[in-house]
């Protein structure tokens, strides 16, 4: 009876490695890059004084200011290390504006990365987030020189969950 249960077991084990392998390589690669699109969390610095005081809850509230171009050492955008950034946000409660930048984006342009409208009245007269900045949380706080972010990004954990079956929500995986 126990070889039975370990025979069914190593069968189950076998069927599920055999899958993933004729997957490819880039299924679990974009699982990985998922669960990195979870969390923006670092420092940042700035070669002139500047302030971000910043919170925002799911894009439907948003409370603060922040204006900061400068560098960013952490974890964005599927990329640990430094980064050019830009957090300029205004928000009251159920109005908000978001500009979040990390790496892709062209410092010169004052428009890039494209800004967007937050907080349920922001939502309505849009234009509202795009790609994976989709019910996001930013914390933002500069103040001077330094400071720190986190960004918990639940648009892309729902992408993150749903990617072990295949649905790709955020359009961000690799074929």
């Amino acid at each position: 009876m126990g070889t039975v249960r370990w025979k069914r077991k190593a069968a189950c084990l076998l069927v599920i490695v055999a899958g993933l392998s004729a997957t490819g390589c880039t299924y679990l690669q974009n699982r990985g890059n998922d669960a990195a699109d979870l969390i923006n969390v670092g420092v940042t610095v700035s070669k002139k004084p500047q302030f971000a005081f910043y919170i925002g809850f799911l894009n439907v509230l948003s409370l603060g200011y922040s204006h900061v171009d400068g560098t960013f050492y952490g974890l964005a955008e599927r990329h640990a290390g430094s980064s050019q950034m830009r957090h300029n946000a205004e928000g009251v409660l159920l109005w908000g504006r978001e500009q979040l930048g990390y790496r892709d984006f062209d410092p010169a342009d004052p428009n890039s990365p494209k800004p967007y409208k937050v907080g349920v009245i922001g939502l309505i007269q849009g234009p509202g987030p795009t790609d994976g900045h989709v019910v996001n949380c930013p914390k933002l706080c500069h103040l001077g020189w330094l400071g720190l972010t986190l960004n918990c990004k639940f648009g892309e954990g729902a992408d993150f969950l749903l990617g072990w079956t295949t649905l790709d929500i955020m359009g961000d995986d690799r074929h």
